[in-house]
C-alpha cells in the first residue's frame, strides 16, 4: 500500500513548530495541502479536514486524533467508507537537533481495497503536495 514519508529540518524550536501544526484556525493562511481543519488536539478527538490536492476537487474528511504528543507526535487516521475499503494515516514527528533546530518526519499511509487504485490515480498529487504542505510548514515555524 501507498507510503508517503518525508523528513526535513525546520530552522525552529519543537514548540513552534507544533503551535503551528496545531493552529487549526491559522491553516487557511498556510497549509496548501490541508487549508481547512477543525477539532481538538487530543487523543480520541474526531477532527474534521479539507484535504485539497493538486488537479483533483477538494475532499472534506473526518479523522480521529490516535496521539497527541506535545512537541512530540502528532497522529489521525481516518477512512472513506470503511476503513478496509480506504483508510489513511497521518503522521507528523518533531525531533530536536539543536536548541532552535527540529527534524519533521512526515508520513501519509493509505491502505485499504481501495488503495492501490488511489495510488496509480492520485499518487503524484500526493507526494507533490506533502512536499508542498513540508515547505510551507517550514516557512511558517521559520518566521
Amino acid at each position: 500500500m501507498p507510503v508517503y514519508q518525508t523528513s526535513f529540518e525546520i530552522n525552529a524550536p519543537a514548540t513552534r513548530v507544533w503551535e503551528v501544526l496545531t493552529d487549526f484556525r491559522s491553516y487557511p493562511k498556510w497549509n496548501p495541502q490541508i487549508p481547512w481543519a477543525s477539532g481538538s488536539i487530543e487523543q480520541g478527538a474526531r477532527i474534521h479536514l479539507r484535504l485539497t490536492l493538486p488537479g483533483r476537487p477538494a475532499m472534506d474528511l473526518s479523522a480521529i486524533i490516535e496521539q497527541a504528543r506535545t512537541c512530540e507526535l502528532l497522529t489521525w487516521r481516518g477512512h472513506v467508507g470503511a476503513p478496509w475499503f480506504f483508510e489513511g494515516f497521518r503522521k507528523f514527528e518533531i525531533q530536536p537537533i539543536a536548541a532552535a533546530r527540529v527534524r519533521v518526519t512526515h508520513v501519509e499511509d493509505v491502505h485499504g481495497l481501495a488503495a492501490p487504485v488511489f495510488a496509480v490515480v492520485m499518487g503524484g498529487s500526493v507526494a507533490r503536495s506533502q512536499r508542498a504542505l513540508n515547505d510551507a510548514l517550514r516557512a511558517r515555524a521559520e518566521r
